[in-house]
Parts: C-alpha cells; structure tokens; sequence
C-alpha cells in the first residue's frame, strides 16, 4: 500500500496505522549514528516514518523561518529578535522541532487595546514560502507537512508576559482579547500565503497551542471557548479550503477542549500526553475514536527514559493493539529528547515495524 493509500485509509475512514517521527537535534544525531546514515531521508526510510515536514515552519520559537524571511532580523550570537518582534535567547537555532526561550516581551507594557494594535505584526509581504517547493517535491512520497506553528495562546503571552496574560484575561479581558484576535489575523494572512505557494504540495496543516498542564486546562473551559474557539475555527477553515487535513498539538490534560476541537475543524490530535489528567488512550478512545485521529502516546516522560528496549516494545505493541479500529498515527508523546537512550527509540521503531509485518501475514497484534 502506497503512502497515499495509507493516507485515504486513515483519514476518510478513521482506520489504519501510521508512523511519525519527530527529534531533537542531538537524539536525532545519536539515532542517525546508531543506524550508521548521515541524511534525513536516509533516517526517515529505515524508521518507515510515513511524513515529511516542511523546514519553514514556525516565526517564533526557533529560526527555521529566515530562509523565507524577506527582511533582515535583529540577531547577535546570543540573541535574536523574531518577526513578531519578542527577543530569545538563541539556542536552536533553525532545528525543525527545537524551542528557544523568550527573555523579552515587547507588548510588556501594553495597557489598551489601542496599544496592541500600534504594535507592527509581520504581514505576507515579508515572507517568500518559495523555498519550500522544492523540498516538498522532494520528498513527496511521504505525507508532506507544512504550514506555519500559528501559535496564538503562545505567542501572546510571549508578547505579553505570561503571568500578566493570565490574569488580565480576567482583569482587561478586551486588551488580551484584541492580542489574540489581532494573533489570529496574522497567521490567517500569512498562512494564506503559505498555502497558496505550495497548492498541491501538501497535506497536512500542523499547528499548535499549549492549553493544558500536567493536571488539566490552563485557563476554565469556559474562559478557553471565549478566547480561542472561534479564532481556532477561523485557522482550520482556512487550511481546510485549501483541501489540507488539520492536525493540532497541545500538551497537557486538555480532554475537555476535544469536541471543541472536532467541531472547529481539527482532524488529528498530538501528542497524547498519556501522563496528564484525563489523557489515557483508553479513555480518549472510548470517548473519541470514531471522530479524531490521534498522533503520539508512547510515553517520552517516564518510559522512553527508563524503561528497557523490550518493555518499550511491549508498550508499543498495546498501544497498536488499543488503537485498531481508529485511526493512529504512532509517535513520541512529545519530541524526543536526550534523556532517551538510542536504543530505546530503535526498539519502538522495531516493534512498530514487527506489527505492521504481522498485520500483513495476518497476525494478531498482542
């Protein structure tokens, strides 16, 4: 079965296995070390990973944007300044998956509504996503994802100032709310001019928000409805009327956003953070099974870091074996890190690979 089959299979009727891989920079160096290859695709191919994503992906966290970036950027070897205008500290430079750390919020000292909106926001003319053609091309035998982070919760608190944020959501909700709005139209802008640069290129859009915590919502369900419901909706709209399939990441206990999220639009939902309040597959497969396609749950918190490679391999297994009849695509719960021995990744990959082989012969996952 052809990638695109296996895509149809999985997302027009909710069934199927995928396989999806995500590092960073060092583990992947260390996992392409283990497996003896040097590129990407070479690493991509042994692990059998069913999706590519696209270099340009995020104008925030990391640095993986410049190369379509027009204007020059504020930047010194510690420092950078982002087209959103918050200054990082620079340690990630442009990996695909890498988060630097914010040490500057420019709306700060923002008070009005009045005050966000003088703020200059970057617009499509700053950007060129041409670059990306290219790569999407070459590597169009995997689902290709692109589009940008679009992240509007993280982003306005970065702006902002977290601790601020929060509790003038509830104190000047007009001002937080202009940011988030004001968030919303950019990424609508600039994300437009994404995928009308790479029209038939792609598959999947992948966006993401943190909205919860080891133990549950950041912010009341009610409070998250208001603020972000319909800005989410807008976001899925738009990637949907470019014919994309719409995956969203967010950490934490979020269980109770999900029919908000179904009914905004997201399809497949990352990463399973199976630590958190109320996020045990079984559970989300009960509830959500036959509507959202879920992408991650091999636990990187406590059993990629300690386990031994065959009780990763027995976890996998009944992950696999918990999911049939769903859709799932198989990942980390989060990135992988350098807590996580090489050898333990190898074995879910191996072990992924063991039940895909069985499923074709007509075995029974255990």
């Amino acid at each position: 079965m052809d990638r695109k089959q296996k895509w149809n299979d999985l997302i027009e009727h909710k069934n199927g296995l995928m396989i999806d891989y995500m590092a960073l920079p060092e583990a992947d160096r260390r996992l392409r070390q283990y497996y003896g290859v040097s590129s990407e695709r070479e690493l991509l191919d042994i692990l059998h990973s069913d999706f590519y994503y696209l270099t340009a992906r995020d104008i925030s966290q990391n640095e993986n944007c410049l190369i379509c970036f027009k204007n020059k950027p504020e930047l010194s070897p510690q420092e950078r300044v982002c087209p959103l205008g918050i200054r990082w500290k620079r340690s990630v430079y442009d990996a695909k998956f890498g988060v630097d750390e914010a040490s500057e919020a420019p709306l700060r000292n923002a008070r009005t509504p009045q005050d966000i909106l003088r703020h200059t926001f970057p617009k499509r003319g700053d950007f060129d996503f041409a670059p990306m053609l290219e790569e999407a091309e070459k590597n169009a035998d995997r689902v290709i994802v692109g589009g940008l982070w679009s992240g509007i919760m993280g982003d306005s608190y970065r702006m902002y100032g977290f601790e601020r944020f929060l509790t003038d959501m509830a104190l000047e909700p007009e001002t937080v709310r202009t940011l988030i709005n004001r968030l919303t139209e950019v990424y609508l802008d600039l994300n437009d001019a994404y995928f009308q640069t790479m029209k038939g290129k792609m598959d999947l859009w992948f966006f993401g928000n943190d909205f919860g915590s080891q133990m549950g919502l950041l912010i009341s369900e009610e409070m998250w409805a208001e603020f972000f419901f319909e800005n989410i909706k807008k976001l899925c709209g738009l990637a949907k009327s470019y014919g994309l399939q719409v995956m969203m990441h967010s950490c934490g206990g979020i269980r109770p956003l999900i029919p908000y999220l179904l009914e905004a639009g997201v399809e497949i939902f990352d990463p399973v953070q199976v630590t958190a309040q109320g996020m045990q597959p079984e559970h989300l497969i009960a509830s959500f099974g036959k509507q959202m396609i879920f992408h991650g749950a091999v636990d990187t918190q406590h059993l990629l870091p300690a386990a031994t490679p065959d009780e990763v391999a027995a976890e996998c297994r009944r992950l696999i074996s918990l999911f049939h009849g769903s859709g799932y695509i198989i990942s980390g719960s989060q990135v992988f890190n350098t807590d996580i021995p090489t050898e333990n990744i190898a074995a879910m990959y191996a072990a992924v690979q063991s039940c895909k082989n069985e499923n074709r012969s007509g075995g029974r996952n255990k």
